[in-house]
């Protein structure tokens, strides 16, 4: 998930199709399974998503705790995280949030004024409408996994260098979607591969000698958005992300390849790819090593460039011959409903070992930017994924 918040939401309800005591509400792309009742079409909750840690105040409002076992009903060890589940067949993605509505009936007024109030953590009411952050009011966080060790390391701190990278999902925005369908923009379909995101940065000159080459950044996402960066340094040999690097360029002579491949820009470039397989999460591809797979490249110094197109960055690889690939492929055209359902759900296409965790879209061209989100890339996840067992989610 990019964006992380609990925001006051109108709800759509909608009949479960297996359940006579429970509806499905419909916020924006995402739905979530509640009492029969409990909502009207029209009224504004606030809907808490998958990832949250909730405070038990708000578990004990929602009936989600058990007095006996000292703990929460939802997922973890303290029975506090919200995650995805299916109830009665149907997913539901996220906790609702019920305010409280009070109407003003205004003497000679046209309209009589609705607010909708809040219970936040220090037990006061808050009047909140729609769009509305109340992450703090509630007192909820993010749910962030523990690091592995392989994933750890030590670190150089090279602010202004490292990029800040993130999609958002297509539940958040299906307006900017039915956008894309609406005005026939082509877009680009890829497989979302399940690994950890890796940035394999180049720039033309030295700036910091602690990292390979003194000009090679090698980060993780969330260490790139805090400006970090890994050492190359024996601590880090048995590093996954400088593993893997020294792995594609074992050399000076071979990194030259790379260093070539980028002589013709001006600044630095960024690839930014994933590392999948065996030991990196619980879907290893039936691969007994790891591969690394760009699905973006972004050329010059970060807030002042951009990234290339789907078609640009395959041809880059290919062209300068380069020791990785991108992410698979799936589809290029226009966009609809269908083909978001039909190419986000089914196998993996590296090795149809297992199921697909979802697709990334992206438009063909990189002319058309949106108000809210800037450049137009989006991910859709399969509900399969979400709902498999024992799954691993590391950053």
């Amino acid at each position: 998930m990019a964006t992380f918040k609990v925001e006051v939401l109108k709800v759509e309800i909608l009949d479960h199709p297996d359940a006579d005591a429970l509806e499905i509400a419909q916020v924006r792309g995402y739905q979530s399974i509640v009492r029969k009742g409990q909502f009207q079409t029209g009224d504004l909750a606030a809907y808490i998503p998958e990832q949250a840690i909730v405070p038990e105040w708000v578990l004990r409002r929602l009936n989600l705790w058990d007095d006996e076992k000292g703990k929460g009903k939802l997922a973890g060890k303290q029975g506090n995280r919200v995650k995805p589940v299916k109830l009665r067949g149907v997913m539901s993605q996220g906790l609702l949030y019920p305010l409280e509505v009070i109407h003003h009936a205004f003497e000679h007024a046209f309209e009589d004024q609705t607010d909708w109030l809040l219970q936040a953590h220090d037990e006061l009411e808050y009047t909140v409408t729609e769009g509305e952050d109340v992450t703090e009011l509630l007192g909820i966080t993010k749910w962030e996994p523990p690091i592995p060790t392989q994933m750890a390391g030590e670190v150089v701190n090279i602010y202004g260098k490292t990029l800040k990278y993130d999609i958002e999902n297509i539940k958040n925005y299906p307006n900017i979607a039915q956008a894309l369908i609406d005005l026939q923009i082509p877009v680009s379909i890829t497989e979302k591969l399940h690994g950890t995101w890796c940035c394999i940065g180049i720039y033309p000159e030295s700036i910091h000698e602690e990292i390979p080459y003194e000009r090679v950044l090698i980060t993780s996402k969330g260490l790139s958005g805090k400006g970090l960066a890994f050492k190359d340094n024996e601590v880090n040999v048995n590093n996954l992300y400088m593993r893997m690097f020294k792995t594609l360029f074992p050399d000076y002579d071979t990194f030259r390849l790379l260093k070539g491949s980028v002589s013709a820009f001006s600044g630095p470039m960024f690839f930014l790819g994933e590392i999948f397989g065996k030991g990196v999460q619980d879907l290893t591809y039936g691969l007994n090593d790891v591969q690394f797979r760009v699905f973006d490249i972004y050329e010059g110094n970060p807030s002042q460039g951009d990234y290339l197109t789907p078609f640009v960055v395959r041809e880059f690889i290919e062209a300068m011959e380069l020791p990785f690939h991108t992410v698979p492929s799936l589809y290029e055209g226009p966009l609809t409903w269908d083909i978001v359902r039909e190419y986000t759900d089914g196998k993996d296409t590296v090795t149809g070992s297992h199921m697909r965790e979802g697709i990334v879209i992206r438009t063909l061209e990189q002319e058309y930017r949106n108000a809210d989100i800037g450049r137009v890339i989006l991910k859709s996840v399969s509900d399969d994924y979400l709902n498999r067992k024992n799954g691993t989610e590391y950053n």
